[in-house]
């Protein structure tokens, strides 16, 4: 805001021709009419609003008559009553920058004469029923709606409200969706670490009653041990039988 209101007062500077200067250190100037001066900082109101500029960062002050001045000296010299002087006042601060102060006196214009047009006009104010009101109750007055700073119309302001429904409306299932897919994904890792699970459990198990992992899966082995076939009982002969 402080850059701002320094590009703003250097912008003016054409307008306040023999106003009290301030030049800085860094080259720039400021022209206006000086209000205070500390030994800190020195005030000067350029019109559009007042600035303090750090006396360590001055070079110099010229002092001279700014427009300020001028607006001053002829506002002093209007009496209270004076419409017409008040808004030839306004009209000449309007016409060189002073914004503030045509505000100012055009103000002054409608606390002497509250329907004068010249002066509602240049506050903003505008005429409903013949009445003046402020903008804002001229809008209101015509069924406007004031929305995010900007008055639209009743169907507008409808319209906006139904897009935004529907793109919320949108935006939800879209979430659903994504955490639908999302339950989905995890059920499905789920049920593979089950499974895997179970296969390692029935690996441990066969390991631990000595069977071959493929014991029961295909052929057995090819060849066993003499302990391990059944003998057959031998035959016994008559002895009163000689063998031929």
């Amino acid at each position: 805001m402080r850059a701002l209101a320094f590009g703003l007062a250097i912008a003016m500077l054409p307008l306040a021709a023999g106003a009290d200067t301030i030049f800085l250190k860094s080259g720039g100037e400021l022209s206006g009419r000086i209000v205070s001066r500390t030994a800190a900082t020195v005030e000067i109101d350029v019109g559009g609003g007042q600035i303090g500029v750090a006396t360590s960062t001055i070079l110099r002050i010229e002092e001279g008559r700014s427009t300020l001045h001028e607006y001053q000296d002829r506002a002093g010299r209007i009496a209270p009553g004076d419409v017409e002087g008040w808004v030839a006042l306004a009209a000449w601060a309007s016409s060189i920058g002073l914004g503030a102060q045509a505000t100012e006196a055009y103000h002054r214009a409608l606390h002497a004469a509250p329907n004068d047009p010249r002066a509602n006009a240049g506050v903003g104010n505008v005429q409903v029923g013949g009445r003046w009101v402020t903008e804002d109750e001229g809008y209101r007055a015509q069924g406007y709606v004031r929305f995010e700073g900007e008055w639209i119309s009743p169907a507008e302001h409808e319209a906006i409200l139904r897009e935004r429904a529907l793109e919320v409306q949108q935006e939800r299932v879209h979430q659903a969706e994504a955490k639908a897919h999302e339950a989905q994904v995890r059920a499905e890792e789920a049920e593979a670490r089950l499974a895997e699970a179970e296969a390692q459990k029935a690996d441990a198990q066969a390991a631990s009653e000595g069977l071959p992992l493929w014991y029961g899966w295909g052929a057995g082995p090819v060849s066993w041990s003499n302990d391990s076939i059944a003998r057959q009982p031998m035959v016994q002969q008559h002895p009163l039988v000689t063998p031929r």
